[in-house]
């Protein structure tokens, strides 16, 4: 173990920050779920894996790149402590409350609401079987259906919107928050069609973790808190598995086609982990005799926003700016993802990456504060939906695309349109004033 640590110092430091983020939330209570939480336990553990450097491509990070991927992780802690110090200051509850069913909230429209929604998934569906002639994973070679050469056009916006579904039928899953009987079982089935759907139709790492990730939250926060013990015990397998690798490499190493075999089958997890940050460290420090990526000076920020006006389009055809697939910062061909700084650093450089996770930090850390007292669909809603993406920044930004900003304005949408009291609800009984006066008429005549 101490030869590792001396071999690993990097990943060693790193596992043990990952181990004091489920420590706490063991020893003291704590919800797993916060957001600086999340941030510690994602960045940390992904680098700590990828500093195993099982790829050669995993190369040590330059000072200039530990630089903005401290300045990014001390900024997001620095605002999640300056919120809750706030509220400490001013006497708010800062643990998480128990669900209690909403008065005021329509589920039944709700549950009509995400079968919209639903509908809009199966279009793009069809969409699909109208090119491929069958779902994907049904087809002779289904890597071939699902690379970027394959246009889908605007289906590609709807059959990738099942976790959206699998979070609106999610948040009525549950007996606490939902106690409309038949809508909860209803929802509770439709939560695993759709899933099941969705892999047949694109099965995609991406859209597996988000719909797992959302149910995995919604557990926790509406029906038990998932005990770190569990986290702990999936942790110690993962780590397990990734320090057994070097000796798997030496009894198979070699020319031979066992070692070359061996080589695929486990290098192939790890590069889809760990390019996300040597992609960041290539795009972070580009050669001195050319820029690997021109400055967006902050248009591109947008992009999420107006892509489907196709306006931030034209600016990146026109300066040569990269699409999601980051074609001009891959290390590796084949391997385009990266960690949420390097979007930050090219649109504002390093005040981008001091500003946009501090404020990110206020932010869910205030709407973290929301679920500590009594809670609407609305808040637990749109709290698991960005909290899911913090745990995902290691992966990619998430703002940067127009389908996510579509999913926050339709979890807006459907949860104000169900926030309605019911007529005749919670009003005082007109009758009530003149049965007063009668038996006070009565107790009168009585003296």
């Amino acid at each position: 173990m101490f030869s590792w640590i001396v071999e690993y110092p990097v990943s060693a430091a790193l596992l043990l920050v990952v181990i004091f983020c489920l420590f706490q939330s063991w020893w003291f209570k704590k919800d797993f779920f916060s957001p600086l939480n999340v941030y510690c336990f994602a960045q940390c553990i992904t680098l700590a894996i990828s500093y195993l450097q099982i790829n050669r491509a995993m190369s040590d990070f330059k000072l200039y790149t530990w630089g903005v991927w401290l300045l990014g992780f001390l900024s997001f802690a620095g605002g999640c402590i300056i919120a809750r110090l706030h509220a400490k200051s001013k006497g708010l509850p800062v643990n998480v409350a128990e669900p209690v069913a909403p008065r005021r909230y329509n589920w039944t429209i709700h549950l009509v609401l995400s079968f919209c929604v639903f509908c809009l998934f199966l279009v793009g569906v069809y969409g699909v079987y109208s090119v491929v002639g069958n779902l994907i994973i049904f087809t002779d070679s289904p890597a071939k259906w699902m690379t970027k050469d394959i246009n889908y056009g605007y289906y590609t916006l709807l059959f990738n919107s099942g976790p959206l579904c699998v979070l609106l039928f999610g948040v009525a899953s549950f007996k606490k928050f939902n106690d409309v009987r038949w809508v909860r079982h209803v929802a509770f089935v439709m939560v695993f069609v759709t899933i099941a759907v969705n892999l047949m139709t694109y099965p995609n790492r991406t859209t597996l973790f988000f719909n797992a990730g959302f149910f995995l939250i919604f557990v926790n926060y509406l029906y038990k808190r998932i005990s770190p013990i569990v986290i702990t015990t999936l942790l110690v397998i993962a780590i397990v598995v990734f320090v057994s690798i070097s000796s798997l490499r030496d009894q198979y190493g070699g020319s031979s086609a066992e070692g070359k075999a061996m080589d695929v089958v486990l290098e192939l997890p790890y590069k889809y982990l760990a390019n996300n940050y040597w992609n960041l460290d290539y795009a972070l420090n580009p050669p001195t005799d050319r820029e690997i990526h021109p400055h967006t000076y902050g248009i591109d920020f947008f992009n999420g926003i107006f892509e489907y006006a196709r306006l931030t389009g034209s600016f990146r055809t026109s300066f040569r700016w990269d699409d999601a697939f980051n074609d001009r910062i891959q290390k590796v061909e084949g391997f385009n993802t990266v960690n949420y700084l390097w979007e930050v650093y090219k649109d504002f450089h390093l005040l981008g990456v001091l500003l946009f996770p501090l404020l990110c930090g206020i932010g869910l850390t205030v709407l973290h504060l929301r679920l500590c007292k009594p809670f609407t669909p609305r808040q637990i809603l749109m709290y698991t939906y960005f909290i899911y993406f913090v745990g995902w920044w290691f992966f990619t930004a998430g703002y940067k695309q127009g389908i996510f900003c579509i999913w926050g304005a339709v979890i807006y949408f459907v949860s104000t349109v169900c926030m309605w009291q019911k007529r005749g609800t919670e009003k005082e009984l007109p009758a009530e004033p003149a049965v007063l006066d009668k038996v006070s008429e009565q107790e009168q005549a009585q003296a």
